[in-house]
């Protein structure tokens, strides 16, 4: 057996007690139906690289997409009364532009710039407040549902932005973005 397989199967079998009894805290205090709470961070953080570094920023991101969560909810209220499409449609368009446009164009760099986990603090923001006791019971098959698409809003989202930055920026501009040049 190679060394790197004998250190994933050690760092698997701590990670798996370490797991189990850090989360434990979660039950006693009364709070286990929000254990997976603590699965969404462990997603960001494994997603982000597992870097220690970038913690303070996942941190500050999730952060920031409370408040932005918060301003939505602020905003859905102001406009209760107004047709559904208006804070459906564009309420929401709204306010993944600006998100975008603020942590991803302006303070992409930041502690603030982490966008996954911006939206996994707005997302969750929302789905905590949006009534889910009164909400259909859904299972495993609708989560799956949910997740996966949420993975083609993703896609969409990169390849529509991906589609627009070509027809107006030019077919050179993901070196721009993601080649270093200025």
């Amino acid at each position: 057996m190679s060394i790197k397989r004998k250190a994933l199967l050690i760092q698997a079998a701590g990670g798996s007690v370490v797991l189990a009894l850090a989360m434990q805290p979660v039950f006693i205090m009364g709070y286990g139906s929000y254990v997976w709470i603590l699965f969404t961070a462990l997603i960001l953080f494994f997603a982000t690289g597992a870097d220690f570094k970038k913690i303070p920023s996942i941190i500050a991101s999730f952060a920031c997409g409370l408040a932005w969560a918060a301003l939505n909810g602020i905003l859905m209220g102001a406009l209760s009364g107004a047709p559904m499409w208006v804070s459906g449609i564009l309420l929401t368009i709204l306010m993944v532009f600006s998100i975008l446009t603020v942590h991803e164009n302006l303070l992409r760099d930041s502690i603030v710039g982490n966008i996954p986990s911006l939206f996994m603090g707005f997302a969750l923001t929302i789905f905590m407040t949006s009534g889910h006791a009164l909400a259909p019971a859904i299972n495993q098959i609708h989560l799956l549902a949910f997740f996966t698409a949420g993975i083609v809003m993703s896609v969409l989202l990169v390849l529509v932005g991906g589609f627009f930055c070509t027809m107006l920026l030019g077919k050179d501009w993901p070196k721009h973005v993601y080649g270093g040049i200025e």
